[in-house]
C-alpha cells in the first residue's frame, strides 16, 4: 500500500515502522527481508541489518480500511471468514467446488476478489487445514495460488522450513538445537519422541508437521457500526477545538445510536501529512451516556493527541448493544464473578473471540496427565 502512495520506494527497501514503544517492524519489502529484516524486530536493530532502507511511520486508518475492504470481498465468497490481523486470512471453501470448475479456479476467484476490491495482489493457499494453506500461499507469489490435494499435507511440508510452524520461539529453537530445519525431519520423529522433548506442545507439533491442523476457523463478526466524519477548511491543531469537532460528531450519532449502548470506539483523523491517525478503545462495559462518551473523546485527545495538524475528523462506535439493567448481588462472590464476566466480554469484543480459557476433566482415572483435562473456550 505504501508502494501504490509512493511508486518510487519500488525501488529500495522498505521498512514500516511500529507506532508503539520502543518502535518495531510492521512490515518490510523484499529488499529488506533479504538482508534478514523480520516482523516484530526493533527498528535499531532492523537498520543495522537494512541500514539503506526507508523507513516509513504507520498508516492505521489506510490499513484497516483497505483491510476491511478485502474481508468485505472475501465474504462474498464465503460467509465463514477469519480475518488473522492484517494481511492474513482464512476462508472456509468447503462445499464449493460445485460452483467453479476446479480448485485452482476458486482460488483464481479469490485473488481476483481482493484485487478487485483493494488493488493488492494475494497470495493464496488451498489446503485441508489452516496452516498447510498458509504454508502454500507462503509459497505462492504475489498474484498466484497453489493447491494441495488432500492426503499429501505433509508430502507438501515436508521441505518446508521449520520457522513456518505456528509455535513459540522457545519451541522453534530447540528443534534447531536438535538439528532439525526442516518439517519433514520434524514429521519422521514418532510423538512419543516429540512429548518426550516438548511435553504438551509435542502433539501439536507431530500434527502440524504431518500436516493436520485441526484448529477451528474463528469467523469475522460483522458487527453493527454507525459513523460520522468532519472535514476542516484548514488545518486544525489546537486540541481543544478537536474536542469540539469529536464532541459534534457524537451528536450527530445520537439519533443513530437508538438508546443503544456502544462496547468500542474508533476515533481517525487525517493528518497534514497525508497519512492516517487512529486511537482504539475497547470499553469495560457497553456505554451509551453521552457524557461519559464525551468524557472519553476528551481524554483520549488530552493524553494521546494526533502528532501533526489534522484536516479531518471521523468517529465509529461498533459493537452495538441494547441496554440492560444489573442485578446486584449480596458478597463479594458475586461482584467478583461480574468483574470476570465483563472482563471476558471485553476480551472478546477486542480480539474478536474469548481468550479465556477453563478445566473441564475428560478422563480423570487416566495415566497420561495430558488426557485428564482439555481446555474449553470460556464465554460470559
Amino acid at each position: 500500500m505504501e508502494v501504490q502512495r509512493q511508486s518510487a520506494l519500488a525501488r529500495r527497501a522498505l521498512i514500516v515502522g511500529d507506532a508503539e514503544q520502543p518502535k518495531r517492524v510492521l512490515d518490510c519489502s523484499f529488499g529488506a527481508s533479504s538482508e534478514g529484516v523480520r516482523h516484530g524486530m526493533t527498528l535499531r536493530k532492523a537498520l543495522g541489518l537494512c541500514p539503506e532502507a526507508v523507513v516509513l511511520p504507520p498508516d492505521p486508518v489506510l490499513y484497516r480500511a483497505r483491510w476491511e475492504a478485502v474481508l468485505d470481498a472475501l465474504s462474498t465468497i464465503s460467509p465463514d471468514v477469519e480475518g488473522e490481523g492484517l494481511g492474513r486470512a482464512y476462508v472456509n471453501v468447503g462445499g464449493l467446488g460445485s460452483h467453479y470448475r476446479d480448485d485452482q479456479a476458486l482460488a483464481s476467484r479469490i485473488v481476483e476478489a481482493v484485487n478487485e476490491a483493494s488493488s493488492l495482489d494475494a497470495s493464496v493457499g488451498l489446503a485441508n487445514g489452516k496452516f498447510p494453506a498458509f504454508a502454500a500461499a507462503t509459497c505462492s507469489g504475489p498474484g498466484e495460488s497453489q493447491v494441495v490435494p488432500a492426503g499429501s499435507e505433509g508430502a507438501f511440508l515436508s521441505s518446508l522450513d521449520v520457522e513456518l510452524l505456528p509455535v513459540d520461539a522457545e519451541v522453534l529453537f530447540r528443534l534447531r538445537l536438535l538439528g532439525l530445519d526442516k518439517i519433514g525431519e520434524v514429521a519422521a520423529l514418532s510423538l512419543p519422541e516429540l512429548q518426550s522433548q516438548f511435553g504438551f506442545a509435542g502433539k501439536r507439533l507431530w500434527q502440524l508437521a504431518n500436516g493436520i491442523d485441526e484448529e477451528p476457523l474463528r469467523p469475522h463478526l460483522f458487527a453493527e457500526k454507525v459513523e460520522a466524519s468532519l472535514s476542516f477548511e484548514a488545518p486544525v491543531a489546537g486540541v481543544d477545538v478537536m474536542v469540539a469537532a469529536a464532541k459534534q460528531l457524537l451528536s450527530r450519532l445520537r439519533l443513530s445510536l437508538r438508546e443503544r449502548a456502544a462496547r468500542e470506539l474508533v476515533l481517525q483523523a487525517e493528518l497534514t501529512s497525508g497519512r492516517g491517525w487512529e486511537r482504539r478503545l475497547v470499553f469495560r462495559e457497553a456505554v451509551s451516556e453521552n457524557d461519559r462518551l464525551a468524557f472519553l473523546l476528551r481524554s483520549t485527545l488530552t493524553n494521546f493527541p494526533p502528532p501533526q495538524a489534522v484536516r479531518s475528523l471521523s468517529l465509529r462506535l461498533s459493537d452495538l448493544a441494547g441496554e440492560t439493567g444489573k442485578q446486584l448481588a449480596l458478597g463479594q462472590k458475586g461482584r467478583l464473578q461480574r468483574q470476570i464476566e465483563e472482563a471476558t466480554r471485553q476480551l472478546k469484543v477486542r480480539y474478536g473471540f474469548s481468550p479465556i480459557y477453563h478445566c473441564v476433566d475428560v478422563e480423570p482415572w487416566s495415566v497420561i496427565p495430558e488426557q485428564r483435562q482439555m481446555l474449553v473456550e470460556s464465554d460470559a
